[in-house]
């Protein structure tokens, strides 16, 4: 947030008018620990000792595990005595389990952060008794790493006792006195990339576990934020760039969201849908030529390295494409780091977190919500799978635009089941989704050699009058040619993998 709303939000009737008793103002200096090879960064770890006036706290915290807009991280405190780091001081067997071996001497400072804090601790209202207590921190200061700095201007909530929900609605009304993003890193985190230039890494979705006697409003609630999660844990990687997996699971975040909106879009207001699926559209939108470039210049010219006589075709390809890199993912980062996408993120948080999408449902969709989530879910699948058995009936004779239909449906009976697998047994589930994988792999390269093919025809106009222009032609033809003589086989593979998934017993159906 802006560090000139730092004091008037703490000041607030939001924050002050609940305080549990007179704001705290504290400067905080902290030094970061490790080994010089970096081994409890390794394992997720960050260790600090704090000063805070004569004292001395010594923390150890485990990585955060992000769960839509609120984060889970185990933390270990103990007060020491001096400046320099002791792992024996904490108690018990438990972090000796997460640091591993680390001997005294093989510590040393690597950042530190020096803080202007505010801090309060307040009441908010809750279903439950008591109350939540939510402990608030406004900071301000900077980050430093031998000559390297970054500014920090940040409002952390910590939720002291209650449920998640309280922290979303003390922050949808924080948002209407200032304006509000999430940010992904922690400070270690952030020191980390100063001291050591860290690529933040990407992260794949996890396994989803829903509860098979709950409702079909808290599996919406559940798929909503690990979607969410998995958005939040490639933002860094995505904005930071260098690892191209990052912005590609950015994305894959943002339509299993899409998905899922799609997935219950029988109890959803479809005008509450239709406005996240417009802005997630053009967010996509907004990430899509970046991903398209590093296709082109990774996944669909590799092959072609090995071929003699295009080194210094593909060179040119190559130089074309590291030039045009910076400036696609410039568009990225500007994407990312605007107010509509800062919005979205916290707009979809509140959606799901508190249930948001009861407020314009109608009284057979809120009738459904609470209903039970197992018919709902099989009922989904089911029809997911018919409209992708319709699309795929005689595969072999698709063209391009039939077979890209078949894969958006092929990836949303996908996502379907991703999400709703944990209500079956696993054995059930595993052979039908390996079989599905296999599918979409087929179907998604035959999709990226049409891209790939767009894309050069783009480039090529582009390109007219730069010197390098011919010879990155002759590449762009070969990397499309080379592909292209492996669509018979890749369309006989889709209709065989098709075949097999046919034959598949539909494990859902018993509970439709």
């Amino acid at each position: 947030m802006p560090p000139a709303d730092l004091d008037s939000l703490a000041a607030s009737p939001v924050l002050a008018g609940r305080a549990l008793g007179p704001a705290r103002r504290r400067r905080l200096v902290s030094v970061y620990f490790d080994t010089r090879d970096a081994r409890l960064r390794a394992r997720g770890l960050a260790l600090r000792i704090r000063r805070i006036g004569r004292r001395r706290v010594q923390t150890l915290k485990a990585g955060p595990r992000v769960g839509g807009l609120a984060a889970d991280r185990a933390e270990h405190e103990v007060a020491v005595e001096g400046d320099e780091p002791d792992l024996a001081a904490f108690q018990g067997p438990g972090v000796r389990q997460l640091t591993g071996l680390v001997l005294p001497g093989e510590l040393v400072p690597m950042f530190e952060t020096r803080i202007e804090r505010t801090a309060l601790t307040i009441a908010w209202p809750s279903p439950e008794r008591p109350e939540a207590e939510v402990e608030v921190a406004l900071d301000h200061g900077r980050i430093l790493a031998g000559n390297r700095r970054e500014e920090v201007s940040e409002l952390e909530l910590e939720l002291r006792r209650g449920p998640p929900a309280a922290l979303v609605a003390l922050t949808e009304e924080l948002r209407a006195l200032a304006p509000l993003a999430v940010e992904t890193r922690d400070k270690a985190t952030r020191g980390w990339a100063l001291a050591a230039d860290f690529v933040p890494p990407p992260r794949k979705a996890g396994r989803l576990v829903l509860d098979p006697l709950g409702s079909v409003a808290d599996a919406l609630r559940r798929i909503g934020l690990a979607c969410l999660g998995h958005w939040l844990a490639n933002l860094a990687p995505a904005t930071d760039g260098r690892d191209p997996e990052g912005l590609h699971q950015l994305r894959v975040a943002l339509r299993r969201l899409r998905s899922a909106l799609s997935l219950f879009k029988g109890v959803v207001p479809e005008v509450d849908r239709g406005r996240f699926n417009g802005e997630l559209r053009w967010l996509l939108g907004e990430l899509g030529p970046a991903r398209d470039c590093d296709v082109l210049a990774g996944e669909l010219t590799i092959p072609l390295a090995a071929e003699e006589g295009l080194a210094s075709e593909l060179e040119a390809l190559h130089r074309i494409l590291s030039a045009r890199r910076p400036v696609l993912y410039e568009r990225v980062r500007a994407a990312l780091a605007s107010r509509r996408a800062a919005d979205l993120v916290l707009d979809l948080g509140a959606w799901f977190e508190l249930e948001r999408f009861r407020e314009r449902a109608t009284a057979e969709a809120l009738e459904a919500l609470d209903g039970p989530v197992a018919p709902f879910a099989a009922g989904s699948l089911e029809r997911r799978w018919r409209k992708a058995r319709k699309l795929g009936r005689r595969l072999e004779r698709l063209d391009p635009a039939g077979r890209h239909e078949l894969r958006i449906a092929v990836k949303k009976l996908r996502y379907g089941l991703d999400f709703l697998a944990s209500l079956w047994p696993e054995a059930e589930t595993r052979r039908f989704q390996g079989r599905l994988a296999e599918l979409q792999d087929r179907l998604g390269h035959l999709n990226d050699v049409v891209v790939a093919r767009d894309q050069a025809r783009g480039l090529v106009q582009e390109l007219a009058g730069d010197p390098m222009a011919p010879t990155a032609a002759l590449a762009l033809g070969a990397v499309v040619g080379w592909h292209a003589r492996a669509t018979r086989r890749l369309v006989t593979e889709a209709a065989e993998c098709w075949a097999e998934l046919a034959d598949e017993g539909r494990f859902w159906r018993e509970a439709a």
